[in-house]
């Protein structure tokens, strides 16, 4: 898949034609950056035109993005919400797809396919219109038809964030970018591209994470309950006990010998109501455990300060990596949406189990009336007394009956938890075995090898005396780690820590990369550009050069499109009088911007 057109139904809008092999350039030429002013003038569009490709190629966006962004503090509209935009691409199959999004509808999506180039920037007149987002990604998908995405759980925009960088995040990392916080959003996909087994990574994260909210909830019952594990068999010892002591008291209620009436009334009458009663005291009990457990439990939220976290690192004068703070804002995130979700069916299951007590009140009300006036005819009191005593007693006992059979229960369910984890490490042990299969044959893997020894070629090519090497390793909780590729000098082949560490070093690998990725796949139906957003900051001439003649060399080779966006400061200069050299045919350059004036911008406009 290459880019054909991008285009705009404003007439303001730079509108572009790719070449479809080859070189494509957007060139601004524009002043130094102003140190005084706050605006950057070398910002005048070129990196929107990804951006502007990744929202055609369905990114969904929200009010942070650029194209919906307000016209004004008191004006809520977006400055471009009459913008409808095109891009024309040419499938591996040969056909040109055109896909039309509008800023103003922009979840509805609309697509026409033709066999050829549309005239001039004239959108086609056969729409397929107003398809819901997600179902456009899936068609989109279809249209593309990528061999590599066939039976993954991912599709095509997992590889775009390598198609489209942009500095300085996407640069930052060959393999981890910027929108890539959970090592499950990444990590699974770059070792199916090496050529692996990537599920095996998923199925790792995975039954990490299920573990993970299996420990949660087995420590929510030991709170929750006050229970431990290791008291289980003493608690059977005290229900056997406090059985035991019901069935004497139910002996001695048993035995009471009134006179007649008094006998006839409490066998007809009394044992009933109590029976009754006992009951509904029973289920009483439950339902108020219940409630104190549904309050405790919306009670117990998740807290934790970031701020503070940072505060303490930062008087212990150690480094709070942004990573780090990723991690704990994920983790922050994933309980805040536990408990939130689990909050609001705490709330119903409470609402419900009140309106039962309170039924159950009105009923325990009720027969405690009948018994009262039963037990107001017999007369002797001592009797009585000690009748009712025997009660008070079996009612507690019962009571805590109830309780021990909860904490015996929230035990049993504690065990059984724990063996569905013993399952799942059980589970993680076998992945992990068979993800070290894969390092111990790594030499035997055709992809993987293909793909290192053009990353190699081609960052020795651009280094001129320098080499690279792509590797992986397990660490000690069995996860794969993919670290940044070693620079080692090629005469000597000893690591210089300073140069794959540096800015300039990190951008070249990244260019490596995924040019290695794209001529590897080059025989499969799969991407066939990249963009490169100011890919010459910071570069030396010679550096400059050799990548322009590798980028021409490799896009000849394997029909690939290259989209390099550059500012007339950065292209390589003569050293006797640092004037330009231009390295670009004029049908190369397909956008020119500058800063002399507002026109000279991608929009024709400042914003």
């Amino acid at each position: 898949m290459k880019l054909s057109k991008l285009y705009c139904n404003n007439k303001d809008f730079k509108n572009i034609t790719f070449n479809l092999t080859g070189l494509n350039v957007i060139y601004a030429d524009v002043k130094p950056i102003d140190k005084i002013r706050k605006d950057n003038s070398h910002s005048r569009g070129k990196t929107k035109v990804a951006e502007l490709i990744d929202f055609l190629l369905l990114k969904k966006i929200d009010n942070k993005h650029f194209l919906l962004k307000n016209k004004n503090q008191n004006n809520k509209t977006s400055i471009f919400i009459d913008y409808i935009f095109f891009l024309e691409i040419e499938l591996n199959s040969g056909q040109f797809l055109t896909i039309k999004r509008s800023v103003i509808n922009n979840s509805k999506i609309s697509f026409a396919i033709n066999n050829q180039k549309t005239d001039s920037y004239n959108p086609p007149q056969n729409f397929e219109d107003n398809i819901p987002i997600d179902k456009a990604k899936l068609k989109l998908s279809i249209y593309l038809n990528f061999d590599f995405f066939f039976g993954k759980k991912y599709d095509y925009r997992k590889a775009l964030s390598y198609i489209l960088r942009t500095p300085p995040d996407d640069y930052k990392d060959v393999y981890q970018l910027s929108n890539f916080y959970k090592h499950k959003d990444w990590k699974p996909f770059i070792f199916d591209l090496l050529g692996f087994d990537g599920d095996l990574l998923s199925k790792k994260y995975e039954n990490d994470e299920e573990i993970q909210e299996i420990n949660g909830f087995i420590q929510t019952l030991r709170k929750e309950y006050n229970i431990d594990k290791k008291n289980r068999d003493n608690l059977v010892g005290e229900k056997i006990s406090i059985e035991e002591n019901i069935q004497n008291i139910q002996r001695k209620v048993d035995s009471f010998n009134f006179y007649d009436q008094d006998k006839k009334l409490i066998e007809n009458g009394i044992n009933f109501i109590e029976g009754e009663i006992s009951n509904f005291n029973s289920i009483s009990y439950n339902i108020n455990y219940e409630i104190d457990k549904l309050n405790k439990s919306i009670q117990n939220e998740f807290a934790f300060d970031i701020k503070k976290v940072s505060k303490v690192f930062d008087e212990s004068q150690i480094y709070f990596g942004e990573q780090i703070k990723n991690d704990y804002k994920n983790l922050l995130d994933f309980n805040k949406k536990i408990t939130s979700e689990r909050n609001k069916l705490v709330q119903k299951v409470l609402k419900s189990k009140q309106l039962e007590l309170k039924k159950i009140n009105n009923s325990l009300e009720e027969l405690n009336s009948k018994k009262e006036n039963l037990l107001s005819v017999i007369q002797d009191t001592d009797v009585f007394k000690k009748f009712k005593n025997h009660q008070k007693i079996l009612t507690k006992s019962e009571e805590e009956l109830i309780e021990i059979n909860e904490k015996i229960k929230s035990i049993d369910l504690i065990f059984s938890k724990e063996n569905e984890i013993e399952v799942k490490q059980e589970n993680i042990k076998e992945t992990v075995n068979k993800i070290k299969e894969l390092l111990l044959t790594t030499q035997d893997n055709k992809k993987y090898k293909d793909i290192r020894t053009k990353f190699n070629h081609y960052f020795n090519n651009i280094l001129n005396d320098e080499e690279a090497q792509i590797s992986w390793y397990i660490n000690k909780e069995g996860n794969v780690e993919f670290p940044s590729p070693k620079v080692f000098d090629k005469a000597t082949k000893n690591k210089e820590t300073a140069k794959d560490e540096g800015t300039t070093y990190k951008k070249m690998l990244c260019v490596a990369f995924d040019l290695s990725i794209l001529s590897s796949y080059s025989n499969q139906s799969y991407f066939r550009f990249v963009f490169h957003d100011d890919v010459l900051s910071q570069q030396d001439n010679g550096i400059k050069i050799r990548l322009l003649e590798l980028i021409n060399k490799i896009c000849k080779e394997y029909n690939l499109q290259y989209i390099l966006s550059v500012i007339k400061s950065d292209l390589p200069s003569n050293d006797e009088n640092n004037d330009e050299i231009i390295y670009f045919k004029k049908d190369e350059i397909i956008l020119e911007l500058n800063d002399l004036n507002e026109k000279g911008t991608l929009f024709g406009f400042e914003f």
